[in-house]
């Protein structure tokens, strides 16, 4: 089982996963002030800031995903 190794472990990998929300609220809200700028810019409110706030969602949850490949790859050893 995942947990059995010991607690230091254990608290590593709950704090990996745990951090999952930070990267996720990061990425929107870089996406948010990111597209914001450009839309008042470029004029294109708010096309580029969804298209940016949904590519940090995105690229938010590839991170998760090679997080878990990672971890599921630990564990198997």
């Amino acid at each position: 089982m995942l947990f059995n190794k010991n607690k230091n472990e254990a608290y590593r990998i709950i704090g990996s996963v745990g951090s999952f929300g930070f990267t996720t609220a990061g990425a929107m809200a870089g996406g948010y002030f990111l597209g914001s700028y450009l839309d008042k810019k470029f004029n294109t409110t708010p096309w580029c800031m969804l298209s940016l706030m949904m590519l940090g969602i995105v690229g938010s949850f590839i991170e998760l995903f090679k997080l878990i490949k990672k971890l599921s790859r630990e564990n198997n050893r």
